[in-house]
């Protein structure tokens, strides 16, 4: 059959088929009733989804045919003009089918949704290769979840097919940053991911998890009010430790006053002196094990869960606990990560200056700004000529001590 008479006949099932999805409700096979009875499929379809942060989307379906005789050019042609004077016709058919998507996805989510502002047109482009694309547009409100300042997006969606010449890609607005995603897309770009077909989405996916930029981005509500929790118990514990250290120095100061009163040569005041020392060196005493009681306080204060934190923080918390340097690949082990979703944390964070890093041999090293790799060998050094020094006083001294005798 050739590709030119069938052309319109694909085309114009586009209406009735809509995105394919409203076939079986969401997850169904796309294009699956449509193109599956043609002897001819689109070269490609790309399904773009643009997510809002109140959890509406921008949809854009194009399909797309390759132009490669004048009988197809002419075919296209008569079909712009078609979609030119009835664009109704097209959009009211693949609006009424988005709409059962949507009300199928209400159902599994609980969400309300709607589809509106459907468009449609029909243009030839050059890509470099000419291709006819029809476009249909249309808005889905509340397509993602709305988490906090998190974004949810893809249980609208779930368990969706994409065919080999199928395309999902899915961004989030301006200042998000990509926090987690299943399936391992095919891609990960600048502020979207992308899946490139064939991809069968089981139960669950595709999934992705977005939140404003920042430390403490994507920490649900619960998370910050059990950070917040740990935080009032370690600043307790500090305060009570410094309070422990000032109610020692006291003492300290009682036993001098008391040191003083013996020297000042007065019996009496040299036995008041040393009751005063006494008793200095029993609070003293009891400051010491009041200190011992915040440090085991101290050790006790519960750490904040790895759910809590954001993956940001997960990444600064682990490269400090391995004394501020580690290898990436090695960040990836440890936080169970792939190598897509660690070098996309990273950058970030090297973009915001939290976290620098280079390249050794053929691995990236990772290290907080204030490392600082000379510091021991330095302290050694200060060390050695601390002991050197030491050494010829001991050396002086002991000439001295000869001098002396031999006078």
């Amino acid at each position: 059959m050739k590709r030119a008479p069938v052309l319109l006949a694909v085309v114009a099932l586009l209406g009735a088929v809509g995105l394919a999805l409203a076939a079986g409700g969401a997850g169904a096979v796309p294009f699956e009733g449509g193109f599956a009875q043609m002897d001819v499929e689109p070269d490609d379809v790309s399904m773009a989804v643009a997510v809002q942060p109140d959890g509406d989307a921008q949809w854009t379906v194009e399909y797309r045919i390759r132009l490669g005789t004048d009988e197809e050019e002419r075919a296209f042609e008569q079909l712009r003009a078609d979609v030119e004077n009835d664009t109704d016709a097209y959009t009211a058919r693949f609006r009424d089918r988005m709409a059962s998507t949507a009300a199928t996805a209400e159902s599994a989510t609980g969400r309300n949704m709607t589809v509106s502002n459907a468009t449609v047109t029909a243009e030839r482009r050059e890509l470099p290769q000419a291709y006819g694309v029809l476009t249909y547009r249309f808005e889905w409100t509340n397509f993602a979840a709305v988490d906090g300042d998190r974004l949810r997006v893809g249980d609208a969606v779930d368990g969706l097919f994409l065919d080999g010449s199928s395309s999902l890609i899915v961004s989030w607005p301006d200042g998000y940053r990509l926090g987690e995603t299943t399936p391992e897309p095919s891609e990960v770009r600048e502020g979207s991911v992308v899946w490139n077909g064939p991809v069968d989405f089981s139960a669950g996916q595709p999934r992705i998890a977005v939140a404003p930029a920042g430390p403490l981005s994507g920490v649900p509500t619960a998370g910050l009010v059990a950070l917040f929790a740990v935080l009032v118990v370690a600043g307790t514990t500090a305060y009570r430790r410094r309070n422990a250290g000032d109610d020692g120095g006291e003492g300290v100061v009682a036993t001098d006053t008391a040191v003083g009163s013996e020297t000042a040569g007065s019996e009496t005041a040299a036995s008041d002196g040393t009751a005063a020392s006494d008793e200095s060196g029993l609070g003293g005493d009891g400051d010491a094990d009041t200190s011992g009681e915040s440090d085991d306080e101290a050790d006790a204060a519960p750490t904040v869960d790895s759910d809590l934190l954001s993956n940001e923080e997960q990444v600064l918390r682990l490269i400090e606990s391995q004394g501020g340097r580690m290898k990436q690949k090695q960040v990836a082990e440890e936080l169970d990560w792939t190598a897509a979703k660690t070098s996309q944390v990273v950058t970030g964070l090297r973009d915001e200056g939290d976290l620098d890093g280079f390249r050794l041999g053929r691995e990236n090293v990772l290290s907080l700004p204030e490392f600082e790799p000379d510091g021991d060998a330095s302290d050694e050094d200060a060390e050695s000529e601390v002991g050197d020094d030491a050494g010829g006083s001991d050396a002086d001294g002991g000439d001295g001590n000869d001098a002396a005798g031999s006078d």
